[in-house]
């Protein structure tokens, strides 16, 4: 992970998605960008391997059960700084709405939801955030 630049939040969110199948045959669904990401390195089909291995070692572990599990440790949605960004920018111009939206969507952010999916906030950040350079004292 470290050597691709992985997002390392939603690699393991993705990990916590994806089915054994689909890594078995190292078919990355499209919307599984941070493994797309990580499967570029070239020891990656050998990671998985030895990712299938140690899941087999769970006897009596189902992968729907090991999916649910993950998921409830591994959030699908963290404030991101472009995320804050924005709702800054907005902010400014006395439009709450973007800070409202993460307020509600950061209360269950291990949970699905269709506004923060619309919003974007699972997605690869926006090209303009690339740059984006925020300290704790901003």
């Amino acid at each position: 992970m470290e050597d691709t630049k992985a997002d390392f939040t939603m690699t393991f969110r993705q990990l916590s998605e994806i089915t054994q199948d689909q890594l078995k045959e190292l078919r990355i669904p499209e919307e599984f960008w941070a493994l797309q990401d990580l499967g570029k390195h070239k020891l990656f089909s050998e990671w998985v391997s030895m990712y299938l291995l140690r899941l087999s070692r769970n006897k009596g572990d189902s992968d729907t059960r090991r999916r649910t599990r993950m998921t409830t440790v591994n959030p699908r949605y963290v404030l991101r700084n472009w995320m804050a960004e924005s709702a800054v920018q907005k902010a400014k111009l006395n439009d709450f709405s973007e800070v409202h939206l993460l307020q509600q969507i950061l209360q269950h952010p291990f949970q699905r939801q269709q506004a923060a999916e619309k919003a974007g906030y699972s997605l690869r950040p926006p090209p303009w955030a690339r740059d984006l350079k925020v300290s704790c004292s901003s």
